[in-house]
């Protein structure tokens, strides 16, 4: 007995044995490849697609996906090029340069966007977290082409979630006869965070058209209810008293006009009889979360044109 357990063990050798392999080092991650994204809008005409496609080679671009869309009615066309500028011999603000001499050529308003220049995120929001939740934990995992630099809010309730994922939060109240000094401390503190779109997570305040308006399509709301149908703060509970059978939510650019903005992403879900509000509730929260997930996404990866009150959304 005694020499069966003083032995060593054939498992034991094994282990040491391998232990005394070193282990080897993950393989690193391969270089992140230099794109830009090119969006251009203008009258419909022959030859655009060419001269884009020409404009990008012949500076060494190589084009990875290329999408656009005509609109009949007023015969206006959009155009969104995805492009490996890797290769590429001319600096960022030569392409800019060059890119405004194409555009004037064929009337058109173009916006450069490079993958270097990563935007940053406000999210404004009051005291429902669902959102908000959903919006960090998707960042954390990657899905956002954006970081998400500040959460702004009038009440203290969400500070810990901000603080759990290392997001710096600032309460900023809004009393009734002092919203123009609340907003103004909210530019200010995008200011400081060099903040590109903001994104209303349910603030459940209304902006002034002063500060919509310094946003230009660069406010993202999420409206708890399937415009323009069932305004207001209790759109579940309209939508049970009615009996409907769709509930949904909109997301959309914040405009001067409450709840009038371009519209972004749609979403509906049947319900009937048997779903109380409660079960609304849970729904729509679902539906919010998604709707604006997709919104924040598509404005990130730079796939949406607004023209007029309609949005072009790329795939």
């Amino acid at each position: 007995m005694r020499s069966i357990i003083g032995a060593p063990s054939p498992c034991a050798r094994v282990i040491r044995r391998i232990a005394l392999v070193p282990a080897s080092a993950p393989p690193a991650n391969p270089p992140a490849m230099k794109t830009a994204i090119l969006k251009i809008n203008c009258p419909d005409q022959k030859g655009i697609v060419f001269n884009v496609s020409r404009f990008i080679f012949v500076r060494g671009g190589n084009i990875i996906n290329s999408q656009q869309h005509c609109e009949e009615l007023d015969q206006r066309f959009f155009m969104r090029v995805l492009f490996d500028r890797g290769d590429m011999k001319v600096s960022t603000q030569e392409l800019r340069r060059d890119l405004a001499g194409l555009a004037e050529g064929f009337s058109a308003e173009a916006h450069l966007q490079c993958s270097e220049d990563r935007r940053k995120i406000a999210v404004m929001v009051s005291k429902y977290d669902h959102c908000l939740y959903d919006l960090l934990l998707r960042e954390r995992y990657g899905e956002l082409a954006a970081d998400i630099a500040v959460v702004v809010s009038n009440h203290t309730d969400l500070e810990h979630v901000a603080a759990s994922f290392k997001v710096p939060f600032v309460y900023i109240p809004v009393e009734k006869d002092c919203k123009a000094a609340a907003e103004a401390r909210a530019q200010e503190v995008f200011r400081q965070h060099h903040i590109d779109f903001v994104v209303l997570a349910r603030y459940m305040q209304i902006l002034s058209a002063e500060f919509i308006e310094s946003w230009p399509n660069r406010i993202i709301n999420i409206h708890h209810g399937f415009l323009p149908a069932f305004k207001g703060s209790r759109p579940y509970h309209q939508a049970y008293e009615r009996g409907v059978k769709l509930i949904g939510a909109t997301s959309h650019y914040a405009t001067a006009d409450l709840d009038d903005g371009p519209v972004i992403e749609q979403e509906t879900i049947r319900v009937s009889h048997s779903h109380s509000v409660s079960d609304m509730l849970a729904l729509g929260r679902e539906i919010e979360r998604n709707v604006l997930a997709k919104a924040v996404r598509a404005h990130s990866d730079d796939r949406i044109m607004v023209y007029k009150k309609r949005t072009i959304v790329f795939d």
